[in-house]
């Protein structure tokens, strides 16, 4: 067992190198940030020293570049996984969608905040209670701990985490009861920290609160949120070659938590990954776009600074005065019908009485210079007006070309971003592993009756299964062309008979269709043959099928079609494995008393709609009468259970 003041001393002091090494760096960051909001020191009198948006228009446009969406895709490792790579991907889905981990979320913001850091720092925290639920963060980079010379594989690392982890006091308790928190440790954490202490962020962590005072604000004294918040630091660490996770109180000396890693997260992995923006194969601090821009940007703000200096001289020149002619030479500031007392000798003149000391307009050499450094930076950054979406050029040609510049500068970003996607994809199958409802995990999958329900198990999430990246851009551009491709190769086969022989039609309407960019749902529906197109009856037929495996006896369904009978057949086909005997009995009892009905439906159209004759001789199709019923449609069979030979087949 490791001793307990050993662990509290190790994570202290590393923590205190980090915050140490990272200094210089980010004093840096943090000129960068004052630009950002616009923080200036106050001008001299008479002077100007105004803030100008360079730094914060590359920023943005920078963001609007690069906001698009990760999709993680898992894929089979042999054949007999490849329903189990859908359920995860379905769980995925579900996980990561607006409404619940929102993953999409926490990405943009990593991104905005590796513009300024040079790192993103991703976090992934499981929780079963009250309900299962996987939540990813974007970690502050004021808040990121991180061995200084570990470089950029974050796993590696001997030590990392994050600083300003928000408990309340009931968080505590709770952790106490639940056997995770030391209770000592908590009790003297609680007794020694005092109300006006609570929510205070001490002076090592402050770093980010700069971004408020930028702004005006005051964070430190509006903090009152109704519950008092211990500011705690959570690591992990190595001791004698394990990995421990580790969550104490730095300023008042507390160990709340210490565990090895692996029983926490069975995968042994931390909570955290993190991707850069440039390679550093030794340190995992780094520089930055922004580290770049700011001197040119700071020039370029001194430049217009120093122009509005200018031309305020030029509107209030001095003055040299003859003190023989002008008595008062406070009358040479200018004043609405303002008189100025003069005196002459004899036939003295005006000409020597006053002379301005006249500035000159620097104007066009401010102008040219700040062209010039804006096409600079357009140049190495590859953010330009076209970029920003100012340019005066043909909007058709030189924006795609500005954008693709853009692209270019970043496609060293995607290579470190994308691996750092499927660190968090491994995460988050293992905790979904260990935190997987005990009820089972149901997941939303396409089948033949539609979207349905499916059970994902734990044994079936421990498969060893790939994992793919997918940007939602780079795959729409890759999309548009296989699509051209295919629409050539589809136009090629219809158009040539020998080929088209030699195709199936199905696969042929398959690929006109999703060509047509038609959803698998709407596939499906087309390529069953039948009458179809209505969703609302199938879900009636559903709702049906709910009702009777609740026990109840729906009423028969008066538009019943081909479709809506074959659907509840389907469905006790698919499930027969689930249902009892007489569940099954009643379900397939249900479809058979809708013939009838179907078929005086389909007859009651011929009242309407064209014959079969008139439909083949506008389109060359010869079919059957539309009053007869569909023949694919299964005719009433012996009902399985005891006492019987034969079921459905």
């Amino acid at each position: 067992m490791i001793d307990k003041t050993k662990i509290l001393l190790q994570v202290s002091q590393q923590l205190e190198t980090w915050l140490d090494y990272r200094k210089p760096r980010f004093d840096q960051i943090k000129k960068v940030e004052d630009m950002y909001f616009g923080k200036t020191l106050p001008a001299l009198k008479g002077r100007f020293n105004i803030p100008v948006p360079i730094l914060e228009g590359y920023v943005e446009t920078l963001e609007s570049k690069i906001d698009d969406q990760i999709s993680i895709q898992f894929k089979k490792s042999r054949e007999s996984t490849l329903k189990i790579a859908k359920k995860l991907n379905a769980a995925w889905e579900h996980d990561s969608s607006p409404d619940n981990g929102a993953y999409n979320e926490a990405d943009l913001d990593a991104k905005k905040l590796a513009i300024f850091s040079g790192f993103g720092f991703l976090e992934l925290i499981p929780t079963s209670k009250p309900s299962y639920k996987q939540e990813l963060r974007a970690i502050d980079y004021w808040d990121v701990i991180a061995e200084p010379y570990g470089g950029r594989d974050l796993e590696k690392h001997l030590f990392k985490g994050r600083m300003n982890v928000p408990y309340t006091k009931q968080q505590l308790l709770d952790g106490v009861k639940d056997g995770r928190f030391i209770s000592e440790e908590v009790k003297n954490l609680i007794n020694n920290v005092s109300e006006s202490e609570m929510n205070d962020v001490q002076d090592e962590f402050q770093g980010k609160l700069n971004r408020y005072i930028a702004m005006g604000l005051n964070p430190e004294q509006y903090n009152y949120i109704g519950d008092g918040v211990y500011n705690l630091v959570s690591m992990v660490s190595r001791f004698d070659g394990d990995d421990y996770y580790v969550l104490f109180s730095y300023d008042k000396q507390k160990l709340i938590q210490y565990e090895k890693l692996s029983k926490i997260f069975t995968t042994g992995l931390s909570p955290w990954t993190a991707w850069h923006t440039r390679r550093n194969p030794v340190s995992f601090l780094s520089r930055t776009d922004t580290d770049s821009i700011y001197p040119v940007a700071e020039a370029m703000r001194t430049l217009i600074n120093q122009n509005f200096d200018n031309i305020n001289k030029r509107n209030w020149d001095m003055v040299l005065y003859n003190a023989k002619k002008i008595m008062n030479p406070r009358q040479l500031a200018w004043r609405p019908n303002g008189l100025i007392e003069v005196k002459l000798q004899g036939n003295e003149s005006m000409d020597n009485a006053y002379r301005k000391m006249e500035t000159p307009d620097t104007s066009s050499i401010t102008v040219n210079l700040v062209q010039y450094l804006n096409s600079f930076l357009g140049e190495k950054t590859g953010v330009t007006p076209g970029a920003m979406g100012n340019a005066e050029e043909d909007k058709v040609g030189i924006y795609y070309g500005n954008v693709q510049q853009a692209a270019d500068r970043y496609g060293m970003l995607n290579k470190f971003y994308r691996q750092a996607h499927v660190e968090i994809a491994k995460r988050w199958k293992g905790n979904l592993y260990d935190h997987m409802p005990s009820r089972g995990y149901m997941v939303k999958m396409l089948g033949l009756r539609g979207y349905q329900d499916e059970e994902l198990t734990r044994e079936e999430v421990k498969e060893n299964l790939g994992i793919e990246i997918v940007s939602a851009n780079v795959e729409a551009q890759q999309d548009t062309i296989t699509q051209k491709k295919q629409e050539n190769a589809i136009d090629r086969i219809l158009k040539t008979p020998e080929l088209k022989a030699q195709v199936g039609q199905k696969w042929l309407l398959r690929n006109v269709l999703k060509i047509g960019e038609f959803s698998e749902e709407e596939i499906r529906d087309a390529m069953s043959g039948e009458e179809g197109g209505d969703n609302e009856l199938i879900s009636e037929a559903a709702r049906a099928v709910e009702l009777i495996r609740e026990g109840e006896e729906p009423k028969l369904n008066r538009g019943a079609n081909t479709a809506f009978i074959r659907w509840i057949i389907n469905y006790a086909m698919d499930e027969s494995d689930n249902l009892d005997d007489a569940t099954f009995n009643r379900i397939y009892k249900y479809a058979v008393d809708h013939l009838s009905i179907a078929q005086q439906n389909a007859q009651l159209l011929t009242i309407t709609q064209p014959t079969n004759e008139q439909i083949a001789q506008q389109q060359g199709s010869t079919t059957g009468p539309i009053g007869q019923l569909d023949s694919s449609v299964p005719q009433p069979a012996i009902p399985r259970g005891p006492g019987t030979n034969q079921g459905v087949a």
